[in-house]
């Protein structure tokens, strides 16, 4: 496993370009953790708790733009990095992070990253870079998401805020989604019919259940390709 994990760790971008002793300072302090699904591994408002990186599974981080509703953010995969905003700031984390599926995730706590950052303050640079990359990897991801169409924007939306829990409705109105995929709300209308039609959810007063995740984001991808 151990050389499982070194390969895993060395082939993310970020972490490749360490240089080796922040590189092993990092991976020395970590602790593992096996997570099942549905776990918080931490919630918006949490102090920072450190920086983490997935070994398996993935994580969403996901926000809260309007009641009811949730935002995924990033899917994290293994070998990426994440948290290292509220280790930069020290202030209170700006999103869930939640496992999707069985996780194992390595954690550098508040207090070895403390102690690596006073031996190599360089290192304060590396986590400023990680936040670059993924502030560039969210703008991106906003354009790309903006030129699909209305269809793709929606069950790409539904797809990703779906609770874990499938008969949990994801609760926002037809005025919400309108606003959140930038259609007039008859249009939006005509959208969620068409899903509901094809067996991928079901609308009611609770909101919008979703019936199947992976056909909504293989509707996504299908519209995008056109």
């Amino acid at each position: 496993m151990a050389s499982d994990l070194a390969d895993i760790l060395a082939a993310d971008s970020w972490f490749g370009g360490l240089p080796a002793e922040q590189r092993d300072g990092l991976q020395a302090r970590a602790r593992a953790h096996d997570l099942r699904d549905g776990v918080h591994i931490y919630r918006i408002g949490d102090p920072p708790n450190g920086l983490h990186v997935v070994v398996e599974g993935q994580v969403r981080l996901v926000s809260y733009p309007a009641a009811g509703q949730e935002l995924v953010n990033m899917i994290v995969k293994p070998g990426r990095w994440f948290g290292e905003l509220s280790v930069i700031d020290g202030k209170e984390r700006p999103h869930d992070a939640i496992t999707a599926g069985a996780v194992r995730l390595l954690t550098v706590p508040m207090a070895a990253l403390a102690e690596l950052t006073a031996a190599m303050p360089d290192l304060w640079r590396g986590l400023a870079l990680l936040n670059c990359a993924h502030h560039r990897l969210g703008m991106r991801e906003a354009g790309r998401v903006r030129a699909l169409p209305a269809l793709a924007r929606l069950a790409a939306f539904l797809a990703g805020g779906a609770s874990s829990a499938p008969d949990r409705p994801l609760r926002a109105t037809q005025d919400d989604l309108a606003r959140i995929v930038g259609v007039s709300r008859q249009h939006m209308n005509g959208l969620l019919r068409l899903l509901a039609d094809r067996g991928l959810i079901s609308t009611g007063y609770g909101g919008v259940t979703i019936g199947d995740r992976a056909e909504l984001l293989a509707l996504a991808d299908r519209e995008e390709l056109g």
